[in-house]
């Protein structure tokens, strides 16, 4: 089972949200399964890129040191906030992002 920096239940909801917008061409629920797998890690890889794209080396390993010690989220807010950066902005960003693409630059 992956990682994932989101947790699964938001990133399918999410996800699930924009697969009701989109028409998609699948065949069957296994497909639609596995693409709705692949627009899940696809999204929560976009959220890590440029969550974590904006720190410097130090600050990145940094984060890196506190991933492999702790999985406590108040650690991470905390370090994002003395790193000056807005995390759930950056997430809300991010997917905003995610979902104009996905949906072909339509948004609504």
């Amino acid at each position: 089972m992956d990682d994932y920096l989101i947790d699964r239940e938001t990133l399918g909801k999410f996800v699930d949200e924009l697969i009701k917008k989109e028409p998609l061409a699948v065949n069957d629920v296994e497909e639609l399964d596995s693409l709705r797998e692949k627009t899940m890690k696809a999204l929560d890889d976009k959220i890590s890129t440029d969550l974590f794209g904006k720190l410097n080396d130090e600050q990145l390993s940094e984060i890196n040191k506190l991933l492999d010690e702790s999985e406590d989220p108040d650690i991470f807010q905390s370090f994002f906030d003395r790193a000056g950066i807005d995390m759930e902005q950056s997430i809300t960003d991010s997917m905003q992002d995610f979902a104009k693409s996905f949906l072909g630059g339509q948004n609504e």
